[in-house]
């Protein structure tokens, strides 16, 4: 059978490509993947098709070459500007315990480049200090210990985008954030690359935000107590809405707290509060049956971990009502 070769990128930009013929499906090709770059601990990646600022993960039972070749029917119909579409790998589910992932090598050199891209993106939002002291870690990973013949001033100017938030660049001269990220290796002299990674992900994974999946700006429909737009975040919590610009938390949402969510191909919703008393928000967007799909993934993982008796921080979350109500709803 005729082979095609099918791309898979990463989120440092690098890809490899695959042959894959037109029965292999997106769990095939997840594993070629996996096994090719080394990925014992694979359990909460998977592959993404991604078009600009959309993007879905893959179910397992589609055709990689079906998807590829509807993309070529789709060039007519592209925008000016429009970025080409690419299947992506990475970490879709973030946990509370990743031991496991962090004993890996390989998942943890991946969780540390997808939390690099959130933190220079401004997905994740951080303060100055904390942004040199990440920028310092990411220099020692890149280059190895302080080397004053080559780490001088000029040394970063080219490539400072890639070293600080992009919210946070115009605060300073360039030259300033150079001087203090050059400052702050200094202080690294002996830190392995690995643990530099280690501290890195260490800081990043106490912020609020870590691990939450983004989704674009979406218009509120009869919400009287939220702004007109709102940015939807699932993680292994919750939903939380956040103020577009400055993704500033306007109310969270847990878990235990949702009675039901639904989506259409223009909108998402859901319920939240009690048996006696409950509220509703709507929402105007393209991307509701992707931001069901994750929130059904991590309530599938919660309650199997209460099942398995695993999960000793969630006892009391209401298995019983988890599992019907909030299964139930419409997706």
């Amino acid at each position: 059978m005729t082979k095609e070769i099918v791309r898979v990128h990463f989120i440092d930009k690098s890809c490899k490509a695959f042959g894959v013929d037109s029965q292999e499906t997106a769990a095939d090709l997840r594993c070629n993947v996996t096994e090719r770059i080394g990925l014992k601990e694979d359990a909460c990646f998977a592959l993404f098709e991604k078009k600009d600022d959309w993007e879905r993960c893959l179910e397992p039972e589609e055709k990689p070459v079906e998807i590829i070749q509807s993309w070529e029917k789709e060039k007519s119909e592209k925008r000016k500007g429009d970025s080409e579409p690419v299947l992506l790998f990475k970490k879709k589910i973030f946990l509370k315990d990743d031991d496991r992932e962090m004993d890996d090598v390989v998942a943890k050199d991946l969780i540390y480049k997808q939390a690099l891209q959130s933190v220079i993106s401004s997905e994740y939002p951080c303060v100055p200090e904390d942004a040199i002291r990440l920028a310092g870690l990411q220099f020692q990973v890149l280059y190895g210990d302080h080397n004053t013949s080559f780490h001088v001033a000029g040394f970063l100017l080219p490539n400072i985008t890639d070293f600080v938030p992009k919210s946070l660049s115009s605060q300073r001269r360039v030259q300033e954030w150079e001087a203090l990220i050059l400052k702050e290796h200094e202080a690294m002299i002996g830190k392995s690359p690995e643990d530099a990674k280690t501290e890195y992900l260490n800081i990043v994974k106490q912020w609020a935000y870590y691990g939450t999946t983004f989704y674009p700006p979406c218009k509120s429909v009869g919400n009287k107590s939220l702004p007109s737009k709102v940015v939807i975040g699932i993680n292994y919590e919750g939903i939380r809405l956040l103020k577009p610009k400055t993704k500033g938390l306007i109310s969270e949402h847990l878990f235990t707290e949702i009675c039901s969510w639904a989506s259409s191909s223009g909108t998402f919703a859901f319920e939240f509060g009690n048996q006696n008393e409950s509220q509703k928000y709507t929402f105007e967007t393209k991307q509701g049956s992707i931001i069901a799909a994750t929130i059904q993934t991590y309530i599938d993982i919660l309650v199997q971990m209460l099942k398995n008796g695993d999960d000793d921080d969630d006892e009391d979350y209401d298995e019983s009502e988890t599992g019907t109500t909030l299964s139930e709803s419409s997706q």
